[in-house]
């Protein structure tokens, strides 16, 4: 709301020299003295005068600093204050986020689909990916928080909550990186014969109960050992500790540095997207709509989520 010459002319008053006013400018002194230079132009005026001692300000010069002073509180409150409004306009959206379900793919989502500025706001509330503890956290949608991100296809949490679907994230193995798997580029079915390969036990999800299914009638040669309904860093500990292989997801790939994630020769892929509570209401519940209907519009279907 005031001009960088302005505030140029403060420092240098305050400082009483052009080159301790360019040091905490972070300027050169010739760029100072070009900006005083044409303020006294365009002000008509003689605000500055060299002494053997530095800058001095000349009787005018004084008068233009108390009144500058004097705009540059009253324009930095107005700013605060403005923004304390906007804020209070601003609707806030508050987003669970764990290390293996990051709520940024949803704030990445929003970053294309909504005009700018935006009305709403995002708030992170962090979660632990614990297997013991995660329906808990679900069933504080619309409490704690308003959204959680990821591929929630349990239906434990779909019973206690609503999905809204994204995308899909490809199923691929993770091998531990001294495994001879890992030298692989790709691998196919017939690669696990005779391997250990972790999956969600079955029961809870439909996606890879199907897998498991398949696994079971037409590569009977893999051996499943079953990991908990829901992932954790654990899981994937485990994974590395005993040589076995893990069924996880292409968006997992970076998660562990001791293991490598390979595509595997199948079409297998599970949904990720928006869990919320059944009741979502208010600011969430409009948020949710805007989002609904920019997955059907076609610009944003392409996107890579």
């Amino acid at each position: 709301m005031y001009s960088q010459q302005i505030k140029t002319f403060v420092q240098v008053a305050e400082r009483g020299s052009l080159s301790k006013a360019a040091e905490d400018l972070f300027v050169t002194p010739a760029s100072v003295m070009k900006q005083m230079n044409a303020l006294e132009e365009r002000l008509g005026l003689t605000l500055l005068k060299r002494t053997n001692h530095g800058i001095e300000l000349t009787e005018a010069g004084k008068y233009i600093y108390q009144s500058a002073k004097q705009i540059m509180a009253e324009s930095d409150a107005a700013v605060l204050h403005a923004k304390t409004i906007q804020q209070r306009e601003q609707k806030t959206i508050r987003i669970g986020s764990s290390f293996l379900n990051p709520g940024k793919v949803l704030t990445d989502l929003w970053n294309r689909i909504s005009p700018a500025p935006s009305e709403y706001r995002f708030k992170i509330i962090p979660y632990d990916d614990d297997h013991e503890q995660i329906l808990s956290v679900v069933s504080s949608l619309g409490k704690k928080m308003d959204f959680m991100v990821g591929a929630f296809n349990s239906r434990q949490m779909q019973n206690m909550s609503c999905f809204l679907e994204l995308g899909r994230y490809k199923l691929c193995i993770a091998v531990p990186r001294n495994h001879h798997l890992a030298l692989k580029n790709r691998l196919s079915l017939n690669d696990l014969h005779g391997e250990h390969l972790i999956v969600v036990k079955g029961g809870d999800t439909l996606y890879l109960d199907h897998f498991r299914e398949i696994i079971k009638m037409t590569h009977p040669q893999i051996i499943l050992e079953d990991a908990h309904y829901f992932y954790d860093m654990e899981t994937f500990n485990t994974c590395e500790a005993t040589g076995s292989l893990l069924l996880t997801l292409d968006a997992w790939a970076d998660i562990h540095p001791a293991l490598v994630t390979l595509p595997a020769d199948w079409e297998f892929t599970v949904p990720y997207g928006l869990l919320y509570s059944p009741d979502i209401s208010g600011d969430a519940a409009a948020f949710l709509e805007i989002v609904r209907k920019a997955l059907h519009d076609p610009p944003y279907l392409n996107t890579s989520l």
